[in-house]
């Protein structure tokens, strides 16, 4: 075991060390890099794991003794273990790396799929199943029997995942500056706007942003990211502020900041950058933790009872009812996962906030009004 675990991490040294590269490059839509990068590290993995498994194979005793000693009936256990036990441990230069690959390229669940499946999913069942039907030789056979499926499952994801692979090209645009520059404000503030799924509270903030005559930022960062980074936006938009349950179990395998994290790092620079610039909106990104401690900054949080939100959905986004309770559950649930990793606070949690407004209260439009109210009376500007 100990030396199938220093095989193990030499393969994931060299898996992770490819993690930016497949990350930015897949990102970026540049595929063919992405291709070539993983045919690199699985061809060294191969060799690497194919070494191993012909000294396992011939030399088992010599590696035996470097971590222990017994008579003769020992090393003959030994060595059977050595050469039964890892028998297809040349399957771990695919499994091992086809994880880190996914876990690279923001598919946590297949990720986290790969990291469980000879472990938990294969390797506990069968030690159970085949120990009890052959005894001690079933046990030993447990291990190539969870390589071998893992390696199976692997093979698939990968290969299903190199098929959608096509060469793409990133797009680049400027800032977007789509709101009126007629300030009402007598000071900068800034209004970071957190809200459920459904419940209006986009528009409400483009209706504060429109009546107090200042600046607008939500996909607005996802270009500016694009454009610093060289990803592509509709990457962004797909990994930005969702950080699904399963995320989570990559983390003591698979080391290191992956794609989110790094997305979450440049979009909190972006943030820092214009809320000391100018007066404005900004919709989620964990804006109202980012920009803690700084001064007229006004935190609010918009929710909603849940028919109100299944009616917005149905109507706004074309959703049938079904659907539509599904995709409030599941994307509350990525922003509440995704706020609660970076912030270690919940999200839905209103002490977080200076205004909690239910939006089926007053309407958008009069929530709002009510707000941009507040922001005045701190601005110490009169109320028209």
């Amino acid at each position: 075991m100990k030396i199938s675990q220093i095989l193990n991490s030499i393969i994931i040294g060299i898996a992770a060390g490819s993690q930016p590269i497949f990350g930015y490059n897949y990102g970026a839509r540049k595929f063919d890099r992405v291709k070539s990068a993983l045919k690199r590290v699985l061809g060294l993995s191969l060799i690497i794991s194919t070494i191993a498994f012909i000294l396992f194979q011939t030399i088992p005793d010599k590696l035996i003794v470097i971590f222990g000693s017994g008579d003769e009936n020992y090393m003959e256990f030994a060595c059977l273990s050595f050469r039964i036990y890892l028998l297809l441990c040349i399957c771990n230069g695919i499994q091992i790396p086809s994880g880190i690959f996914f876990q690279a390229i923001g598919k946590s669940i297949k990720s986290a799929m790969l990291s469980l499946s000879r472990q938990i999913l294969f390797l506990i069942p069968a030690l159970v199943t085949l120990g009890n039907l052959f005894g001690i030789m079933g046990i030993l056979y447990a291990g190539p029997v969870a390589d071998g499926l893992a390696f199976v499952i692997a093979g698939i994801l990968l290969i299903l995942e190199v098929k959608h692979l096509k060469q793409g090209n990133g797009k680049s645009q400027a800032l977007v500056d789509d709101t009126s520059t007629d300030n009402q404000l007598d000071k900068q503030i800034v209004v970071t706007l957190s809200r459920e799924y459904g419940s209006g509270g986009r528009y409400i903030g483009r209706l504060i942003a429109d009546k107090l005559g200042i600046k607008f930022y939500d996909k607005d960062f996802i270009v500016e990211v694009a454009k610093e980074t060289g990803l592509s936006e509709e990457y962004i938009e797909n990994q930005e502020q969702k950080r699904g349950i399963l995320a989570g179990l990559n983390n003591g395998y698979y080391v290191g900041l992956d794609n989110s994290d790094e997305l979450f790092i440049k979009e909190a620079e972006l943030i820092k950058k214009v809320a000391n610039k100018e007066s404005c909106v900004i919709i989620g990104r964990c804006a109202d933790f980012i920009l803690q401690g700084k001064e007229n900054v006004i935190k609010v949080f918009v929710y909603s009872d849940k028919e109100n939100k299944i009616k917005r959905a149905t109507e706004i986004y074309g959703l049938n009812k079904t659907k539509a309770e599904k995709e409030i559950k599941r994307i509350d649930k990525l922003r509440a996962n995704h706020y609660k990793h970076y912030t270690e606070k919940d999200w839905n949690n209103h002490s977080n906030y200076d205004i909690c407004i239910n939006s089926d209260t007053l309407g958008v439009e009069k929530s709002a009004e009510l707000i941009c109210n507040i922001v005045k009376e701190k601005c110490n500007t009169i109320v028209i």
